[in-house]
């Protein structure tokens, strides 16, 4: 989920500063993360042998390895023409597996649906699958403390999320609605340096791995986590966030235009129909100026939409952020705004202008986030 954090210097910052710094002995943490979900099939390959393990880690069987067609079968998973009872696990002998033709470091795992379809699963380290996704979520060319601030945070994340679709036996999704991660073919050098400088590093609050929520561009200033999801969350407190604004940041200020055709096909199509909408007005904002509700008049009444649905109606890649006044002109309606994601946690770009201005990833992290501990994972 393109989404970030805040933090503090001294002992705790050596953690993150130095990649020799000593950690707390720490078992390895798996992570299981949902790569494909309820397809129909998947192609998985491997340069040499795999072992194909049952539910307790059995060897069944040994592939000679090529390109494998991957199915549901009535009662399990189809691989390579054989069909295994239940749910599998695959374990390459030597170096990766791929799953159509992408790579990924660790254990893929086979899983037939109720509804008959094919879920995979890659099941590996923690710091392994933190390679995948520092790199998707941050350009590995920007300074090295905010790529080690990124690791903090998207270590915290895949914590904070274990064990959340497990009834779908995984903990994470590879997509927007978790982190993006993009397997070996997405890492960087630069970004699993960060990881490794980082590593076992969390943040936590009150003793457990923090919601270190994370966005692209805070606009001037990040959001409290109410305005934006309904709860308040203690350490996702609003802050200024003058960093942001940097010549090279050139979406920081941005503008859209609609027809009233095409916004009122948008909500149609996200289920808030309004016939005939004549004008769209900001009906409560956020001391930040985040749109919290808006009213969406047309010819047979008015709608109040939040804010925050409202821009996934018309599309978070589309219109950039809540922070936008709106006014309508003719036929149409255009958005004046700022910034870019829901604007909770570590501003990314703001995070980028306090590593360039000399801070530390901890003071990074000690910032977006309020009050929360930078130390060895729990």
């Amino acid at each position: 989920m393109r989404i970030a954090t805040r933090v503090l210097a001294g002992v705790v910052c050596a953690l993150i500063v130095s990649a020799a710094a000593p950690l707390r002995a720490q078992a390895p943490a798996t992570v299981r993360v949902g790569l494909v979900l309820g397809a129909e099939s998947a192609v998985i390959g491997s340069d040499g042998p795999i072992d194909v393990l049952d539910g307790d880690g059995s060897r069944q069987d040994t592939l000679g390895g090529g390109r494998l067609m991957a199915r549901p079968a009535a009662t399990g998973i189809e691989l390579g023409g054989t069909t295994y009872v239940g749910a599998v696990r695959l374990q390459p002998r030597a170096g990766l597996l791929q799953l159509n033709a992408r790579p990924y470091r660790g254990m893929l795992e086979l899983r037939r649906t109720p509804q008959g379809r094919l879920t995979v699963i890659n099941a590996l380290d923690l710091e392994e699958y933190l390679y995948g996704v520092v790199r998707s979520e941050m350009d590995p060319r920007w300074p090295p403390e905010v790529l080690r601030a990124q690791a903090v945070a998207a270590r915290s994340l895949g914590l904070y999320w274990a064990g959340r679709y497990a009834a779908e036996g995984y903990d994470v999704r590879a997509t927007t609605d978790n982190q993006v991660y993009g397997g070996v073919a997405a890492e960087d050098p630069r970004s699993t340096a960060a990881v490794d400088a980082t590593r076992g590093t969390v943040m936590t609050y009150g003793g457990r791995p923090v919601f270190a929520a994370y966005h692209t561009d805070s606009g001037g200033a990040t959001e409290n986590s109410e305005f934006v999801w309904g709860s308040v969350t203690p350490y996702l407190r609003g802050v200024d966030d003058p960093y942001a604004r940097d010549a090279a940041n050139q979406g920081h200020e941005w503008t859209l235009r609609l027809s009233l055709a095409d916004l009122e096909g948008r909500l149609q199509r996200a289920g808030r129909p309004v016939g005939g909408i004549q004008r769209l007005d900001v009906a409560a904002t956020s001391p930040t100026g985040r749109v919290i509700s808006l009213r969406v008049i047309g010819g047979a009444g008015v709608i109040e939409i939040r804010g925050t649905e409202f821009r996934i109606a018309i599309g978070a890649n589309v219109l950039r952020s809540t922070m936008f006044t709106v006014r309508t002109a003719g036929d149409a309606v255009e958005f004046a705004g700022r910034g870019f994601g829901h604007g909770v946690g570590m501003s990314q770009w703001g995070a980028r202008g306090q590593a360039l201005a000399g801070r530390d990833a901890v003071a990074i992290l000690r910032y977006y986030y309020t009050g929360v501990t930078v130390g060895p994972r729990p």
